[in-house]
C-alpha cells in the first residue's frame, strides 16, 4: 500500500530535492558554458591549488567512475579549464590543474552558487537551515558509514 507515511517516501523527496537543485544549478551555469560536474571539479581543484590532485582524487570526491572522470577531463581540456601534467611519481597518472580560464571561472561559480543557496533556503528560518544542514550531514555520514 502507498502512502504518505511510507518508510521510503523521504528517499524520493530527497531525490526529487536533489534532481531539482541539480537541474536548477545547471541553468545558472549554461551562461558560462559549464556544467554542475564541472563547476564542482573547478572549486575542487582551486581549494586544493598546490597539491598533488590527479583524476582519482576527482573520482572520490565526485563519487564517479573513472570513465566518466576521464570524458569530464578530455572536455574541460578542451574547453582550456584545466590542464592535465605528467605525474613524476606515477607515469600512469596526470596531475590536475586550473588554466587561467578555470581560475577566471571560478567567481561566476561562486555566486551560482551563493544563488542557488539563496533559492534552496527560501522561506527557511535560519533554524531550519542549521537543522537541514546538520541532517544532510547525519544522512552522509550514515551512508559513508554503511558502504565501508
Amino acid at each position: 500500500m502507498c502512502t504518505d507515511t511510507a518508510p521510503h517516501l523521504p528517499l524520493i523527496k530527497l531525490h526529487m530535492a536533489d534532481h531539482q537543485i541539480y537541474l536548477r544549478a545547471n541553468h545558472l551555469l549554461k551562461q558560462h558554458g559549464i556544467t554542475i560536474q564541472q563547476a564542482l571539479i573547478i572549486q575542487y581543484l582551486a581549494w586544493h591549488a598546490g597539491h598533488s590532485i590527479n583524476q582519482k582524487n576527482i573520482e572520490l570526491y565526485l563519487g564517479i567512475s573513472n570513465p566518466s572522470v576521464t570524458s569530464l577531463m578530455k572536455t574541460m581540456v578542451a574547453k582550456n579549464l584545466v590542464r592535465r601534467l605528467p605525474d613524476r611519481s606515477d607515469a600512469r597518472s596526470y596531475l590536475l590543474c586550473l588554466t587561467a580560464r578555470g581560475q577566471q571561472l571560478q567567481e561566476s561559480i561562486y555566486r551560482a552558487f551563493e544563488q542557488l543557496s539563496f533559492e534552496v533556503n527560501a522561506g527557511l528560518t535560519e533554524e531550519e537551515q542549521a537543522q537541514l544542514n546538520f541532517l544532510l550531514d547525519k544522512i552522509t555520514r550514515n551512508l559513508t558509514a554503511a558502504s565501508h
